[in-house]
């Protein structure tokens, strides 16, 4: 199970490299390739040539990690939500 740390978004920088997104993320360069797949996620180039994730793909990503592992530990929206 992926242990998936809490991000403030509004802290985000625009753009992270793949090795930064992974160190991010807590997750190795094969998950985080496999996750970007299964997400529909690509890494894009930047203006200096370096392969990475915008900010937008990276809260998309981690929004779908989060949610992931939620599911897996039994969490479910309706047992979050105080009207159910």
């Amino acid at each position: 199970m992926l242990d998936v740390p809490y991000i403030n978004y509004k802290e985000l920088d625009e753009f992270y490299t793949i090795n930064e997104t992974c160190q991010l993320l807590h997750l190795d360069k094969t998950t985080l390739r496999k996750k970007c797949e299964q997400y529909g996620i690509q890494p894009r180039r930047n203006e200096i040539g370096d392969y990475g994730f915008v900010k937008y793909d990276v809260r998309k990503l981690h929004n779908n990690l989060y949610y992931e592992n939620r599911e897996r530990t039994g969490h479910t929206v309706k047992e979050d939500d105080p009207w159910a």
